[in-house]
């Protein structure tokens, strides 16, 4: 009687902490307070921008979506960065609609060590490349950028516009995915939508453009100089 008193005794005890644990495990789960990180490897954030609706800059007579150009390019990126060892998180992967705050809460949720938003540029008659960060960078994006821009500019042959900070209304903002992520993060305009030069470079130099990027992304968040310590 007195083993049997004693290993019901240890069962109980087990079932306790079995259910203390699970109890645990599902109040961070619904608090979404779990964050997940890749110990192991580093982690980059790409984010296509626009989709859904919210088509982005049109060519002119609207044939060619920026959401369109984003995504292809950015899941060029993806399969570049994925065949170097670098795990990939998408804040989309389709035409969806994702906002601003979601697409920094999955970065930062993810814990991402990078974040780099793909972007189209729009105007009357621009042309080039160009890169944006926030005012006050989290680490070393400034160089980062300037080396994306100068790369691109070398395949295509077009216009060099340089890395800006802030907004591009200087209104003493920041755009908001590089003010909401925790991680260094870059805004890069790849060629304007609105010039039919950059569209060709486009179609032409995809291949080489993701190539570029990730062999760029790559070398930069494998460095431990990335935020001035290890990430």
């Amino acid at each position: 009687m007195d083993f049997l008193k004693k290993k019901s005794g240890i069962t109980a005890v087990f079932a306790v902490i079995l259910v203390l644990t699970s109890f645990l495990v599902a109040v961070k789960f619904l608090s979404g307070m779990v964050e997940e990180h890749y110990e192991s490897i580093k982690t980059v954030c790409l984010d296509a921008g626009h989709g859904a609706d919210d088509v982005g800059a049109t060519s002119t007579g609207g044939a060619r979506l920026e959401k369109d150009d984003n995504l292809r390019l950015t899941l060029k990126v993806r399969d570049k960065l994925e065949e170097k060892g670098i795990k990939v998180i998408l804040t989309r992967d389709d035409d969806s609609d994702i906002t601003l705050k979601e697409r920094c809460k999955l970065a930062n949720k993810k814990r991402c060590d990078f974040f780099l938003s793909l972007h189209r540029n729009s105007s009357a008659s621009g042309s080039g490349f160009e890169a944006w960060i926030a005012k006050e960078p989290k680490g070393s994006e400034e160089e980062i950028a300037q080396e994306l821009v100068d790369a691109l500019c070398d395949i295509s042959g077009l216009p060099n516009r340089g890395v800006k900070r802030g907004y591009r209304n200087s209104s003493g903002n920041n755009y908001y995915v590089n003010s909401n992520t925790n991680m260094p993060s870059i805004l890069l305009e790849v060629g304007f939508v609105t010039n039919d030069e950059d569209n060709k470079s486009f179609d032409k130099s995809l291949d080489d453009y993701a190539e570029t990027i990730a062999d760029i992304i790559y070398k930069s968040v494998q460095s431990e100089s990335l935020t001035g310590e290890n990430l």
